[in-house]
């Protein structure tokens, strides 16, 4: 991204985020401690130059870093934004999984590649059809064999803790779980924003889209894409890529 580029990118934000709070062009220039003039050069892209000032008036505004404001929507940077909408308690429990995480890569050996070592979440109650989704344990474990398959596809696992998924996934299988877009056929796991339960479904891109069961237990969920609050009733938690069996 060219300097021009990003200069009439966040030209382009701030104007946006005026808008959103509601402030003239007079107030917006005010907050950001500079004349209306000088604001005015900025959104027409008529200044090659934004001071750090300016971007650190903008956070205090916005809560967005310079970085999102000139255009750069970085994986990273979407970490950033979801961790800024979390609670204080949300936020320690990340740190935890964080600092879990750095410290396993610290005590690898030489040899070892950590990029063969996934973190599997551990329920600590049974997956019911519909499973209250609330505390799980973590544990490392090296998939070399599947990762040689299936490369940056594999995020995560999730052991199956009870027999409530058999015949399809029994007890102490671990499903590897991708979190890039899924795809028609594949078993996803759902969560539902209206009851907080958690679901594992078969996908069908049909019109409605189908979450059905994949043992042939439970309901079955029609999701209308043309519905935005249809749409917005799902969180797509990943799908399974495979299932490791030991």
């Amino acid at each position: 991204m060219t300097r021009h580029e990003m200069v009439n990118n966040f030209g382009s934000s701030i104007e946006q985020e005026r808008i959103q709070l509601k402030y003239s062009q007079k107030k917006m220039a005010e907050a950001l401690d500079m004349s209306l003039s000088s604001y005015k050069r900025i959104i027409n892209g008529e200044t090659n130059n934004i001071s750090i000032f300016t971007a650190y008036h903008m956070y205090g505004l916005t809560k967005k870093l310079g970085f999102e404001l000139c255009g750069n929507l970085s994986p990273q940077l979407k970490v950033y934004n979801s961790l800024t909408r979390l609670s204080e308690a949300q936020l320690r429990f990340i740190t935890a999984v964080i600092d879990f995480e750095a410290e396993f890569a610290e005590d690898l050996q030489d040899f070892d590649n950590n990029e063969d070592y996934i973190t599997v979440m551990v329920p600590t109650g049974n997956m019911l059809d519909g499973m209250i989704y609330d505390s799980c344990s973590f544990e490392k474990l090296n998939i070399a064999p599947y990762r040689n398959r299936y490369g940056s596809l594999i995020d995560f696992g999730i052991r199956v803790t009870s027999d409530h998924l058999t015949p399809v996934y029994l007890p102490g299988d671990i499903l590897l779980i991708s979190k890039q877009p899924i795809r028609d056929g594949d078993t996803g796991i759902f969560i539902d924003k209206n009851s907080g339960l958690l679901y594992t479904r078969k996908f069908f891109q049909t019109s409605p889209c189908r979450l059905e069961p994949i043992n042939n237990y439970g309901q079955t969920f029609y999701i209308d894409s043309s519905n935005e609050s249809d749409i917005n009733r799902w969180i797509r938690f990943g799908f399974v890529i495979t299932k490791m069996r030991t």
